[in-house]
């Protein structure tokens, strides 16, 4: 069931090909989801005759073709009768269902059953409507994404607003030469900042210490509220009322000054408990330099000096504070100052994520802990969304007068249930809201079974590399339209870097050769060939000096 035509292998008999059916003037289109050989399938009824060698193809109708325009429509207005005759498409035939790269439309790849057809993604639908890539490890999903992003340089869309949010670093060769690349763990030219101070108080402590015990908690909020407050009192670039203020308006403060009072709290005694005059101080500590104050110990029984009324109350909060206040990796949650003469350093931060003049911007979170890059990417996805839905159609701004894109690397991370609260609301908010207000996602993730099915669901395309594990398939199946819910059968035996494309954004559900990026991902696995050198005694210095941060340090001095 593979003819040669024209000096070319025809795949008519492939899952997922397409075949033409004549229907007068018109040609009915339809998708191969099934095929067999009619001996083969089964046990018949006795007064059922079978010929020998018969083979059969299940088609699902897509589309028609208009004869006299060559025009191509979704959808169908007659159905083909018995004995109808079934043709493979050529290349001509499919010329008018896809169409070629233009100013609305950019390239993915090309059809696998007719590799002279290029397939392409209508724009609007692709940003817009939000999309999902899924696909197994090595599967080539990155590539994937890397490719669709190449192809948009190329083809002219140099004022797009596309943001890359990369957990593991894989993006910034690809892309290099064409997007503003940031990294968490670079100098400060190239260096991605995400001020603390725009995220709510819980969600900083999240970000230092990780969990907190509610009573710190509540403490550091009220404090939090305060600090921004008087900076809002001394502030000549904020028009705010000081008494409107809360502890999860972004507004700047001091973060140490917060933590020197929390750790003096936690600390303090006093020869008459309550009487501040009386505190038993022995070094006032420096809140500039994270040096925390030391106190006379408390004596035992009723002796002098008592505890003071937060003694311990805190537990260790203060001292995770100041670790976290000092671990390198953090360091781009408060790397950047915040004056209180202007400009509003926010619209800094905003323009550096969104590549300044580049049209892509890759932010680079390799190398830092989870549970403060989960929270700072939940900061930056809420401030873009809140951006876009304050800016004004005819702008200035984001959004509806000037679309963004954000690509969700490991997409799970963001909406799973072991995700932070904040990741995971605002990426849920975007998925359901933002093409409203010009925002579109583009989740990338290997385990589509974790994405929950609301967002999967909002997705208008849908392009699935090689799946293996049972329940990625069936979470991919439920997604595909039941017209095409056949073709779900080869997402197993898919190959490298082809893919199972359908939804809003291309012609017909297709099955696609992805092109190959250009410079490709740091995506590919190690390989094993080192194995074959002499042995030598590893030489792991620097991976520990880095760890510890004093090689980061060193180099940032220099």
């Amino acid at each position: 069931m593979a003819p040669i035509y024209r000096g070319h292998l025809q795949q008519v008999g492939q899952i997922g090909s397409l075949v033409r059916i004549p229907q007068g003037l018109v040609d009915l289109v339809g998708a191969v989801s099934l095929l067999g050989i009619s001996e083969l399938s089964g046990v018949q009824e006795p007064t059922q005759s079978i010929q020998s060698g018969d083979r059969w193809l299940q088609v699902q109708l897509l589309g028609e073709v208009d004869r006299s325009t060559g025009r191509f429509r979704r959808g169908v207005a007659s159905y083909p009768g018995l004995d109808d005759p079934v043709h493979f498409t050529t290349t001509e035939d499919l010329l008018a269902v896809f169409p070629d790269p233009d100013e609305q439309h950019v390239q993915l790849g090309i059809l696998s059953a007719s590799e002279g057809i290029s397939v392409c993604l209508n724009l609007d639908a692709l940003v817009l409507r939000h999309s999902a890539v899924v696909g197994a490890t090595g599967s080539g999903k990155t590539s994937a994404v890397a490719s669709t992003l190449q192809e948009l340089v190329r083809g002219g869309w140099k004022a797009a607003n596309i943001v890359v949010i990369d957990p593991h670093g894989e993006y910034a060769r690809a892309l290099e030469t064409s997007a503003s690349v940031r990294r968490v763990l670079e100098s400060e030219d190239r260096a991605l900042d995400v001020p603390f101070w725009a995220l709510p108080a819980e969600d900083i402590l999240r970000a230092f210490i990780g969990t907190a015990g509610a009573t710190a908690a509540r403490r550091f909020s009220e404090l939090v509220t305060e600090a921004r407050r008087e900076f809002v009192e001394k502030s000549d670039w904020l028009d705010l009322d000081p008494a409107q203020v809360t502890s999860d308006i972004p507004v700047p403060f001091d973060l140490h000054k917060v933590w020197y009072r929390l750790a003096y709290e936690n600390s303090a005694t006093y020869l008459k408990t309550g009487d501040e005059s009386s505190v038993r101080i022995t070094d006032a500590g420096d809140a500039d330099s994270l040096k925390p104050p030391q106190f006379e110990p408390y004596g035992a029984g009723s002796t002098p000096p008592n505890q003071g009324p937060y003694f311990n109350t805190y537990g260790s909060v203060p001292n995770q504070l100041r670790l976290g206040l000092l671990d390198p990796r953090l360091r781009f949650l408060h790397r950047a100052a915040a004056p209180a003469e202007g400009p509003d350093p926010l619209v800094r931060a905003t323009q550096e994520w969104l590549g300044c003049t580049k049209a892509i911007s890759v932010l680079d979170f390799s190398g830092v802990p989870a549970q403060a890059s989960d929270v700072a990417i939940g900061a930056i996805l809420t401030l873009l969304f809140e951006l876009a839905l304050r800016s004004s159609p005819e702008g200035p701004g984001i959004g509806r007068p000037h679309p963004v894109l954000l690509v969700l690397e490991e997409a799970h991370r963001y909406l799973g249930q072991e995700a932070a609260a904040s990741a995971r609301e605002a990426t849920s908010k975007i998925a359901r809201e933002g093409r409203k207000y010009g925002v579109g996602l583009m989740l990338v993730s290997q385990r589509p079974s974790e994405l929950p099915d609301t967002a999967l669901s909002q997705c208008g395309t849908l392009i699935a590399l090689r799946l293996t594990n049972s329940s990625d398939q069936g979470r991919i199946r439920s997604a595909l339209p039941d017209s095409i819910e056949g073709l779900s059968a080869v997402l197993p035996s898919l190959r490298t870097g082809e893919a199972l494309v359908s939804g809003e954004a291309i012609t017909l559900p297709a099955r696609v050769l992805v092109n190959r990026p250009n410079p490709m991902p740091q995506s590919e696995d190690p390989s094993t060939e080192v194995w074959r050198r002499e042995k030598e005694l590893p030489d792991v210095t620097v991976a520990l000096l880095e760890w510890r941060g004093v090689y980061q340090e060193e180099k940032e001095a220099k």
